[in-house]
C-alpha cells in the first residue's frame, strides 16, 4: 500500500477505524469500491466476521458502524450500516486538497508505484520480427501490447528487460540463401532492399511448393549456415544489417524502445549443450532416424529438439534463451507477448525446462497471447503468399486520414492548430489511433481493422482522449489567471468548492489510476489503463458541460478552483495516454 496515494489511505484510514472497535480483526476486513458508487466510495463485506460473532450479517453491520469513530480531520465524512456491508463515504473538501495535492506533486509520476516491483526484474519479450522482411500489421500486436507492458511494469517500479527476441535463424533463411546463390540476386543493392527480399521470399516459396529439390537446397543451405559456412554467415549478416534499419523506423514512430535485441542466432552456442543436458536427464531421447525427441506422456504431444538431419527448432532455440534468462537475469516474471497459435509451443518449451529440473525459470514463464489483425473485408494477411498489408502503410494511412480531418476542422474553424504542427500532430493522432484500437480491449480478442470507428473523435478512441487532453491545455491557456499553485494543505478543502458531483465524479476517477495501474500489472492487461483513461476523459466531458470555469461570472475562487482540476486531469490523461505509448498533442 503506497500512502502517496488517496484511495491507499483511505483504505488504511478505514481499517484502523474498524479495528480500533475490537470487534473485527484487520485480516477479516477486504475494503472495495462498491459497484453502485452512488452507494458508498468505500465497503467492507462483514459476513464472516458477524459468522465468527455468532451474529446476523445486519445486526453485526450495525453494531460495527456505531462502533466506529472516524477522525474529523481524516478523508472519511460518515460510515454506515448496508446489511451485510459497512459502507464508508468521503469527506468531499478533503478529496479535493488530497487528490489535487498529490498530482501536483507527482507530475508525470502520478499513477506510478515503484513499491511494487522494487528490486525484481521482468522480462518482456515482444514484437519479435523475422530478419529479411518488413514488419507487417501481423506484428502490431505483439509491438504495442509488449510495449505498454514495459512500460506499466517500469511505472511498477520492477527493472525491466525489453527483449526482441528477433528472428534472425530457421530454414527461411535457408530459402534466402538458396535463392540468392541459385537466382545470382543482390537484393541489397536494390532501392528497398527489405522489400526485394520479401519478394525473392514469396517467389522461392511459391516455386518450392511445387518442387522438391528447391526445399531440399533451402535446408542445404541452413544447415550450411549453421555449420559457419563462410559466404552464407556474410551474406546472413547483411539481411540482418539491413532489416534492422528498416525496423528502426518503425519503432521510431510508434515509440518503442527496447533494451536487447538478441536473436535466436544469439543463443546458437547454447544448443549442444541445452540438448545434451536433456538426454543425460531423461528428458529427450533419440529415435532411430536420429532425431532428438521429447516425449510428454498424455500431457502434450511430442516434439522434437533436433531434426534427424541435425538442424535445430523453434523449441530447442527458446529453452536455451529460458536458461539463459534463468542464469543472467533471475527474473520474477519471463513474459512472452506471443500470437495465440503458439500456445502448444510455450507450453511444450516450459514443460521442458521445468522437466529438467529448471522450475524456477518455468514457473514464472508467463505467455500472452493474443488474437489476429484481419483486414475490413475480412479474410487475413498472409505473408508466404505475398499478400500482406505492411506496418508502415497502416500508420501512414491513419496519418493521413488523421490529417485530413485536422484539415477538415481547419477550415471550419474548429481547430486552434496552426500549419506548422499540422504533420506532427497527424503524426500523434494517427499512430495514437492504431495503438489504442488495439489497446483499449483485451488481447484475446480478434481486431478488424475498420478506419472510420479508429480515428472517431467520440467514443473509446484515442482521439477522444487526445481531444481531451488538449481541450484541458487550451482551457489553460485561455485562462488570465496564472496557473493555481496546489501545495500541500491547500485551500480547495473549505466552502463549497469542488464539491459538485461532475467534480467530485471527476476527481475520484483521477485518484484511481495508482489502482487500475496496479491491477494492469497484475492482469497483464493494458485494458484496464485504456479503460481508466477512457473514464476520466468521459468524467471531464461531464464536467466541462456542468461546470463553466472560464465564464466571466464565475468567481475568481471557484475559477482558480477548477482550474487546478483542468490541469490535474490534463496530467492524468497525459500519464494514461503515455503508458499505452500514446504520445498527448498540446492542441488539435
Amino acid at each position: 500500500m503506497n500512502l502517496n496515494y488517496v484511495f491507499d489511505r483511505l483504505r488504511a484510514e478505514a481499517t484502523l477505524a474498524l479495528v480500533a472497535t475490537g470487534l473485527i480483526e484487520a485480516s477479516a476486513i477486504a475494503l472495495a469500491e462498491p459497484k453502485n458508487r452512488e452507494l458508498a466510495d468505500l465497503a467492507c463485506p462483514i459476513f464472516a466476521a458477524a459468522k465468527a460473532a455468532g451474529e446476523a450479517p445486519a445486526v453485526f453491520s450495525q453494531r460495527l458502524a456505531a462502533a466506529v469513530r472516524l477522525e474529523r480531520s481524516g478523508l472519511l465524512a460518515t460510515v454506515e450500516a448496508a446489511g451485510g456491508f459497512v459502507n464508508f463515504t468521503l469527506h468531499p473538501e478533503a478529496l479535493a486538497s488530497a487528490v489535487l495535492e498529490e498530482v501536483a506533486r507527482l507530475g508525470d509520476a502520478f499513477g506510478k508505484d515503484s513499491s511494487v516491483g522494487s528490486g525484481e526484474k521482468v522480462i518482456v519479450e515482444y514484437s519479435s520480427p523475422n530478419i529479411a522482411r518488413k514488419m507487417h500489421v501481423g506484428h502490431l500486436r505483439s509491438t504495442v501490447i509488449g510495449h505498454s507492458l514495459r512500460l506499466i511494469f517500469e511505472a511498477l517500479g520492477y527493472d525491466v528487460i525489453a527483449d526482441n527476441h528477433l528472428g534472425d535463424w530457421g530454414t527461411q533463411f535457408g530459402m534466402l540463401l538458396a535463392a540468392i546463390d541459385l537466382w545470382k540476386l543482390t537484393p541489397w543493392d536494390d532501392p528497398d532492399p527489405v522489400q526485394s527480399l520479401v519478394l525473392v521470399y514469396a517467389k522461392y516459396n511459391s516455386e518450392a511448393k511445387d518442387d522438391e529439390s528447391l526445399k531440399d537446397l533451402a535446408r542445404a543451405w541452413f544447415k550450411k549456415l549453421e555449420d559457419g559456412d563462410v559466404w552464407a554467415r556474410q551474406t546472413w549478416q547483411t539481411l540482418i544489417d539491413i532489416t534492422m534499419a528498416e525496423f528502426s523506423r518503425t519503432y521510431e514512430r510508434l515509440g518503442v524502445r527496447f533494451t536487447t535485441q538478441h536473436g535466436e542466432s544469439y543463443f546458437e552456442g547454447m544448443m549442444p549443450a541445452v540438448m545434451a543436458e536433456a538426454v543425460e536427464k531423461g528428458v529427450a531421447y533419440r529415435d532411430a532416424g536420429g532425431a532428438l525427441v521429447v516425449g510428454f506422456d498424455d500431457k502434450l504431444p511430442s516434439c522434437l529438439l533436433q531434426k534427424s538431419d541435425g538442424g535445430t527448432l523453434y523449441q530447442t532455440r527458446d529453452a536455451a534463451t529460458c536458461l539463459y534468462r534463468l542464469e543472467h537475469y533471475a527474473p520474477a516474471r519471463n513474459i512472452y507477448v506471443v500470437g495465440a497459435e503458439q500456445k502448444l509451443h510455450f507450453q511444450q518449451v516450459f514443460e521442458i525446462v521445468r522437466r529438467m529440473g529448471y522450475a524456477k525459470i518455468a514457473d514464472v514463464s508467463i505467455h500472452i497471447s493474443f488474437g489476429k489483425v484481419s483486414p475490413p473485408n475480412g479474410g487475413r494477411f498472409s505473408m508466404r503468399e505475398g499478400n500482406v498489408v505492411f506496418l508502415n502503410d497502416v500508420l501512414d494511412e491513419a496519418v493521413e486520414r488523421a490529417e485530413a480531418k485536422m484539415r477538415a476542422s481547419i477550415a471550419d474553424g474548429r481547430s486552434e492548430i496552426t500549419e506548422a504542427e499540422i504533420l506532427e500532430v497527424s503524426e500523434m493522432l494517427g499512430v495514437g489511433a492504431v495503438i489504442y484500437a488495439d489497446l483499449f480491449q483485451g488481447p484475446d480478442r480478434n481486431i478488424t481493422f475498420d478506419w472510420d470507428k479508429m480515428l472517431a473523435d467520440q467514443g473509446n478512441t484515442a482521439m477522444y482522449l487526445q481531444y481531451a487532453y488538449a481541450r484541458c491545455r487550451s482551457i489553460l491557456r485561455k485562462s488570465a489567471s496564472p496557473l493555481p499553485q496546489v501545495p500541500s494543505g491547500c485551500g480547495f478543502a473549505k466552502g463549497d468548492l469542488l464539491v459538485h458531483p461532475a467534480e467530485q465524479a471527476l476527481l475520484k476517477q483521477l485518484a484511481r489510476m495508482p489502482h487500475a495501474v496496479r491491477e494492469a500489472g497484475e492482469k497483464y492487461l493494458p485494458a484496464t489503463v485504456a479503460d481508466w483513461t477512457y473514464q476520466l476523459a468521459k468524467a471531464f466531458s461531464t464536467f466541462y458541460d456542468q461546470c463553466p470555469v472560464l465564464k466571466d461570472d464565475v468567481p475568481e475562487e471557484r475559477k482558480l478552483a477548477r482550474l487546478a482540476l483542468v490541469s490535474a486531469t490534463a496530467q492524468g490523461l497525459r500519464n494514461g495516454l503515455a503508458l499505452l505509448g500514446i504520445r498527448a498533442p498540446e492542441r488539435v
